[in-house]
């Protein structure tokens, strides 16, 4: 899918297959920023949202939270009861739990495929 190694800030950074970090101990604010930018996307204050909650989520729980509860955390951070994943797929094309994860500094969850 990507490079395996990330030139940033003077660093070599490790990827695995599916763009993932292989140290969580690498990931930065603007290591997610170069990331996102070489997924073509461009970080919003509602990305870093999704983000910022996933990482919490798992440093919390171990694991990234499932896209129902992410799904009930955006709607409240939004203030929009009836918003659907939709929005979501929107700001994360592939995946929003995954790409959150990856942008994020963590695994590709356990549950993905």
């Amino acid at each position: 899918m990507t490079d395996k190694v990330v030139e940033h800030e003077g660093r070599r950074i490790l990827l695995d297959d599916d763009g993932h970090l292989i140290d969580p101990d690498d990931w930065s604010q603007s290591l997610a920023v170069e990331l996102s930018r070489r997924e073509g996307l461009v970080l919003t204050d509602a990305h870093w949202w999704v983000i910022d909650f996933v990482r919490a989520y798992h440093a919390r729980y171990g694991n990234p939270p499932l896209m129902r509860v992410l799904i009930g955390e955006f709607r409240n951070f939004k203030n929009e009861p009836e918003l659907s994943s939709r929005e979501l797929y929107r700001l994360f094309s592939d995946n929003p739990v995954r790409q959150a994860c990856r942008l994020g500094g963590y695994p590709k969850p356990d549950w993905c495929i």
